[in-house]
């Protein structure tokens, strides 16, 4: 590829991947990190992009490319969102095991402490 052109629509190429990724979320945490760990492979590969176009060109966003922007960012935002959500609930249940398990260690002593026989010599 040799000019801004060519450079410029594969960035839009490479954004309407992340938006067809995107729209395919189911609305499960699976689904939404396996669709994050792809769009790293396209944040990449925009990142490439990036650096072979000029300055100019590489802050210039076509129209088009702002309104598929427009239609990341809120879609993203709403994987993270997911992914927290589980997150707050696995810490959760963790606390809850944790504080089972220091009940359990109040009433049964886990810890034995060393015992001396006094044999009179």
């Amino acid at each position: 590829m040799e000019n801004d052109a060519e450079w410029t629509q594969l960035r839009t190429d490479v954004l309407e991947n992340i938006v067809v990724l995107m729209d395919s979320w189911n609305g499960t945490v699976e689904e939404a990190m396996d669709i994050v760990s792809e769009n790293q492979r396209n944040m990449d590969q925009l990142k490439a992009i990036e650096q072979k176009l000029s300055e100019d060109a590489a802050f210039q966003y076509t129209a088009a490319e702002k309104q598929l922007l427009t239609v990341i960012i809120p879609k993203q935002q709403q994987l993270m969102a997911a992914i927290r959500g589980e997150k707050n609930n696995l810490m959760n249940k963790m606390k809850q095991i944790n504080k089972k398990n220091q009940v359990r260690d109040n009433y049964v002593s886990v810890k034995r402490a060393p015992v001396f026989l006094d044999k009179g010599i």
